[in-house]
This record gives C-alpha cells, sequence and structure tokens, in this order.
C-alpha cells in the first residue's frame, strides 16, 4: 500500500503543479479561453501518470514491463471493452431522457461558420444534413477514434492507474483497490474541472461528482485488466467513452452537466449497473471470481 499512496501523492503534485502553471502562468482559467491551447495543455496532462510511473520505475531500478500487464496479445475481452461504451452511452441517453427537463429527440448539431452565412445559405446547409448519416458518422467516429488515438491519450493515464498502480496494490481485494483508484484518479483531475471540464456550469460539485464517476468506471476497467491480464482494454474502454461521450448533445435537450452524458448522473447510474452486471457474471457464469478476490497478476 506504501507503494501505491507514494505514486499517488507524486502523480497528484506533478499534475496540480502544471495545472497551476496552465492558470496562473498560462492564464487559462475556462476551456473556452483558448480552445486550442486549453485541449494541448489537457490532453499533456493525460500523460502525468504513465510520465510519473516511468520516472519512479527507472529510480528505483524496476523493469518497465515488470507489471505483466503491457504484454501485447490481443483477447476477445479486447472487443468488448471497445463496444461496451457504445451500449453505455445509449442506455446514459435513455436513462438521461427521464429526468425531469430533460427531452429526448434528435438536435442537428452546430456547424461552426453558419452564423456568418445568410439565412438562406444556412437553410440550404441545414436541409442537405441527413439526422442518420450525421448520427452514424458519429458513432464510427467515435469508435474509431477510441481505438486509436483516443486510445493513446487514455493510455497515459492508464499506464499509471490500472498498470502500474494497479500492481502496487497485488494482494489487496479487488473492491479494495477499486477503492483507491478511483478516489485517486477523481480527485486527480479537480483543477481541470475547476476550468470547465466536464462540468462547466457546476464546476465545485463537478470535481465530487468526477470522483463518483471515477469510481462507477474503475470496476469496469479494472474487470478487464484483470481479465486479459493487460493494459490496454482499460486504454481502448476509457478512449472509446471519451470519443463517444459528446454524442448526448445529439439526442438530450435540457438538463444540465450534472445529469446530462457519461460525466452526469445518468452515465453514473448506468456504469453502476454494468458493474452489477458484470458481478453477476463473474461470480455466476464466468466463475473466474476476479471481483471477489484478491487481485493477482
Amino acid at each position: 500500500m506504501k507503494k501505491a499512496v507514494k505514486f499517488s501523492i507524486i502523480v497528484c503534485l506533478a499534475s496540480w503543479i502544471f495545472a497551476a502553471f496552465m492558470w496562473f502562468g498560462m492564464g487559462i482559467h475556462n476551456t473556452t479561453d483558448n480552445l486550442k491551447l486549453y485541449s494541448l495543455c489537457a490532453s499533456i496532462y493525460m500523460f502525468f501518470p504513465l510520465i510519473c510511473a516511468i520516472i519512479i520505475q527507472i529510480i528505483n531500478k524496476e523493469k518497465l514491463g515488470s507489471t505483466g500487464l503491457l504484454k501485447f496479445k490481443i483477447k476477445g475481452s479486447w472487443f468488448i471493452a471497445w463496444l461496451l461504451p457504445l451500449v453505455i452511452v445509449a442506455v446514459s441517453i435513455i436513462i438521461n431522457s427521464l429526468f425531469e427537463g430533460c427531452e429526448l429527440g434528435f438536435h442537428m448539431p452546430a456547424i461552426p461558420g453558419l452564423e456568418n452565412l445568410s439565412p438562406e445559405d444556412q437553410e440550404k446547409i441545414m436541409a442537405m444534413q441527413n439526422p442518420k448519416v450525421v448520427i452514424l458518422t458519429t458513432l464510427i467516429s467515435g469508435l474509431l477514434a477510441g481505438l486509436t488515438i483516443n486510445a493513446v491519450a487514455a493510455f497515459g493515464e492508464e499506464y499509471g492507474w490500472r498498470n502500474y498502480l494497479v500492481s502496487a496494490l497485488k494482494g489487496k481485494k479487488f473492491w479494495v483497490a477499486c477503492l483507491f483508484i478511483g478516489v485517486v484518479w477523481g480527485f486527480w483531475h479537480f483543477p481541470i474541472i475547476l476550468m470547465g471540464h466536464n462540468y462547466f456550469v457546476h464546476r465545485t460539485a463537478g470535481v465530487f461528482m468526477m470522483v463518483l464517476m471515477c469510481l462507477m468506471m474503475t470496476p469496469i476497467e479494472l474487470y478487464f485488466v484483470l481479465k486479459a491480464k493487460s493494459v490496454y482494454p482499460a486504454a481502448i474502454f476509457h478512449g472509446t467513452i471519451n470519443a463517444l461521450a459528446g454524442a448526448t448533445m445529439l439526442f438530450i435537450s435540457g438538463g444540465g452537466d450534472l445529469v446530462n452524458g457519461v460525466a452526469g448522473l445518468s452515465g453514473i447510474i448506468t456504469m453502476a449497473a454494468v458493474t452489477l452486471i458484470l458481478f453477476v457474471y463473474d461470480k455466476f457464469i464466468s466463475e473466474d471470481g476476479i471481483m471477489s478476490k484478491k487481485i493477482e497478476l
């Protein structure tokens, strides 16, 4: 546990110092202050768990693959980890529509620069937009991004959380590890949450919502990691969730940032249900018992 606590303190302090530089040195107080600069810095922020873990491993003279979770051997669980976010987003949209003030229905996404055109040209462009094409394009591009560029970005986090930290918690019970990783992972986000990431309106409350979301996501990701004995399914799952999260805006009007989407209450409820299903499957169908025993690598 000491190893896990030490890593968590180091990665959080290093990341928060970088976030302070974003706020005070670069003047980024909102995700909209300078979208390109913020996106670049947020991407760098995602790699701090990987950077810190590697530095610690080098200092301690540990082999980078010593955890055994970096072996690249594709299994069926990878495929499930890739498609499950699609199900989670779809179900969360349905749950989202049940909240007061939320309405389910397709809403054409905003087209950048459209407001600069004449009303006649705006009408022509909007008329050419096919809802089925927009939805299909959003889903396909999200799945492809989740398997490629988003998975790479998510690996920056997953190397730390679901590789190094899981190894550091070896021998601990599954749910103890989930609680530890989920809380650390959630609060690690707090500086960029205060900048409006995921929760632009309710930023302070968003910090605690993010912790709750990470607590709900961790059992799912950790299950895939231990099932496949690999960190890559977690990176794929994480990357695909991030890529598809924006689909909520196509189907839900009303609500708010604490309710809508994967990061809102709708997504948290959905992931809690998925965790319950995984637990039943793990205990009574597959009989692996991954969630009922201590972490083994």
